[in-house]
């Protein structure tokens, strides 16, 4: 029998979602590209959650900034009063989860560490393509006549 602690970062929502509450300011641009400040209250790979003085209807695509994992595209799936529950358009990758919503001051005095260690972790390198099928061309085929 194998038995296993598990320890979740965060807090598991009725979806199965971890989320994480970070309580931050942020920026959305909605279709018009004005920008405006609001309050994140927490996110997931999959969503956010922000309350902000914006009238956002439901479908309404944005771009909503993660501080320190850039933005990303959203879709706003629910509102209620200033808040609003949004889906990514695209789930964020797991490298761009770490760093989302922290300080700036923490993500460089991390890597300041890991270079004087000398063991900053590079990302994995993206797989080869597969060769596309019909795009070969043979030496023989290409003669001049």
């Amino acid at each position: 029998m194998l038995v296993a602690r598990i320890e979740v970062l965060g807090e598991v929502d009725a979806r199965g979602a971890i989320r994480f509450h970070v309580d931050s300011d942020s920026v959305v641009r909605g279709m018009n590209g004005v920008p405006v400040s609001v309050r994140v209250e927490n996110f997931s790979r999959t969503g956010i959650l922000f309350h902000g003085d914006v009238d956002l209807p439901e479908g309404t695509l944005i771009s909503i900034g993660l501080s320190g994992a850039g933005a990303r595209e959203a879709k706003v799936v629910w509102r209620d009063g200033d808040a609003h529950g949004c889906e990514f358009l695209m789930p964020i990758a797991r490298r761009d989860m770490a760093r989302a919503f922290r300080g700036q001051g923490e993500v460089l005095a991390e890597l300041r560490a890991a270079l004087a260690r000398g063991t900053a972790v590079e990302p994995p390198p993206e797989p080869p393509l597969p060769p596309r099928p019909g795009r070969r061309i043979r030496w023989w085929s290409r003669r001049r006549r």
